[in-house]
């Protein structure tokens, strides 16, 4: 089909050919003739053009943390009996993971082959799409093309933004005062004592011993070594944040929520990410799948904030929680309250969304205030904070004391 330089010589013919009408020139006429012929003939050329490529992408890596580079080679091979003609390759990607990604290559030999090299740049976090390949085939003058298209579409994930969080919080450690509830240790292998029945305790447990001395029914207390666990809560309902692109509320949600993870996994932790209610039935995930699901995060109106929390405070005093939400409402932060109650170590990171919609917003410090009284760690970030600062300095503040406002 005629590319954009062959309709300009088509352009060109039709106002020759006028000019020759209007003047009565035989050589005005003739020059439209010869242009018609030479584009006819680059479109019959193009048609008959073909080429048996065989076209294989690797990707280098496929996931890619924020601000990383990664790799891109694509491999072609001539699988047809005759050369190529000159080609152009494209390898379609979004601005924001590459653009270097447009190839002219020369003709290829029967079973010769040639690989083309372009760079990602994880600029912006998502799950992107590479390809699919598209080669055009062009006639020597370059007035007409014929393009083919390889299915060979794959994805690129780029993490969001992940700080290096130094500062640590206690494992699952019970705090002074803590009003959480113990709870029996799960049945494991070794003996760790003793207690009363009660009702739904496997009766396959009963320690007939202290039973008979004692007139009523005492089961086992088996000891099974305890995984510490954390739960990330990320409040990513609309109303909650404000703010558009990268400097909005919800990318500094995303990026800290991504950064906690990444931390309590590396501390030996079983993360899970908890966005809606489903996600509390589900299991906890490796750091990477998490990240994953955060890349494609977007804001969320299908979510009851204060109805979730109630679904986490079904806890017993063990494991770790990071809430990272927005100033909550004063229902929110009792449901906030209540849910910390159930678990050994609560910190809260909550997103100013006024304030990266550079607007003036709420008064945070009764918030603080509350939530510090209750046990809580708290940090606030706005607009231009690094997170490594904010975790650090909420890691080091005393629970049950009032945090120093900022």
């Amino acid at each position: 089909m005629p590319t954009r330089r062959g309709w300009g010589l088509f352009g060109a013919v039709l106002g020759t050919s006028l000019g020759a009408r209007l003047v009565g020139s035989s050589e005005l006429a003739l020059a439209a003739q010869a242009g018609l012929v030479l584009l006819l003939f680059a479109v019959g050329f193009v048609w008959l053009l073909s080429a048996d490529l065989d076209i294989r992408r690797q990707v280098r890596p496929r996931r890619l943390f924020f601000d990383a580079e990664g790799e891109v080679d694509v491999l072609l091979r001539n699988a047809g009996r005759r050369p190529t003609p000159t080609i152009q390759v494209i390898d379609p990607a979004p601005a924001t993971l590459a653009t270097a990604n447009r190839f002219v290559i020369s003709p290829l030999r029967r079973g010769r082959t040639a690989t083309l090299r372009y760079r990602l740049h994880g600029r912006q976090r998502g799950v992107f799409r590479l390809g699919p390949t598209q080669v055009l085939l062009r006639d020597p003058f370059g007035f007409a093309a014929r393009r083919m298209v390889i299915d060979n579409v794959e994805e690129v994930v780029v993490y969001p933004p992940v700080w290096r969080l130094s500062g640590t919080l206690p494992v699952g450690v019970a705090l002074s005062g803590s009003t959480a509830q113990t709870r029996p240790a799960p049945r494991g292998t070794e003996l760790a004592g003793v207690r009363k029945y009660v009702r739904g305790d496997d009766l396959r447990q009963v320690h007939w011993r202290t039973t008979a001395r004692r007139g009523e029914l005492y089961v086992r207390q088996n000891e099974a070594p305890w995984a510490p666990q954390g739960t990330v809560l990320l409040d990513a309902r609309a109303r909650a944040h404000a703010g558009r692109g990268p400097g909005s509320s919800l990318e500094s949600a995303v990026a800290s929520a991504a950064s906690v993870v990444h931390h309590l996994s590396g501390r030996g932790l079983a993360v899970r990410l908890v966005m809606d209610s489903d996600d509390i039935l589900r299991p906890e995930r490796p750091w990477e799948l998490t990240l994953e699901r955060l890349a494609e995060i977007g804001v969320r109106s299908d979510v009851d904030l204060a109805a979730l929390l109630r679904q986490l405070s079904t806890g017993h005093g063990l494991g770790t929680l990071v809430a990272v939400l927005g100033v909550p409402s004063s229902m929110e932060m009792r449901a906030l309250v209540r849910a910390g109650r159930s678990y050994g170590t609560r910190a809260a990171i909550i997103v100013d969304a006024a304030a990266h919609a550079g607007i003036p917003g709420a008064d945070i410090t009764p918030v603080r205030t509350a939530l510090a009284r209750a046990g809580w760690r708290i940090g606030v970030v706005r607009p231009g904070d690094r997170l490594d600062h904010v975790w650090e300095a909420m890691t080091a503040q005393r629970p049950g004391s009032r945090a120093v406002a900022g």
